[in-house]
């Protein structure tokens, strides 16, 4: 599999879970916490015999960076309240 197309999915996947907290801030706690445990499970846990391709973990790598970077991220994200401007 090409360099640049795992780059471009894990880099993707980063981007879209930081893109959230800064758009729509951290949300409450346990949901991070969820997210972060989830993703540590699913990093952890072996693959069944039949998904041991580059496809599969490529997929499973892009789940577990989204959901571990969306979980811990939170963290730096906690004072970043974007403010709207009120229309009149």
């Amino acid at each position: 599999m090409p360099f640049a197309l795992v780059a471009g999915v894990y880099g993707f996947s980063l981007l879209a879970a930081l893109s959230l907290l800064y758009f729509f801030g951290p949300k409450a706690w346990y949901w991070h916490l969820l997210s972060a445990a989830a993703a540590l499970a699913i990093g952890l846990t072996p693959f069944p015999e039949g998904w041991h391709s580059p496809a599969a973990d490529l997929v499973v790598g892009a789940i577990f960076i989204f959901l571990f970077f969306w979980g811990a991220g939170a963290i730096f994200f906690l004072g970043t309240r974007r403010r709207h401007a009120r229309k009149a």
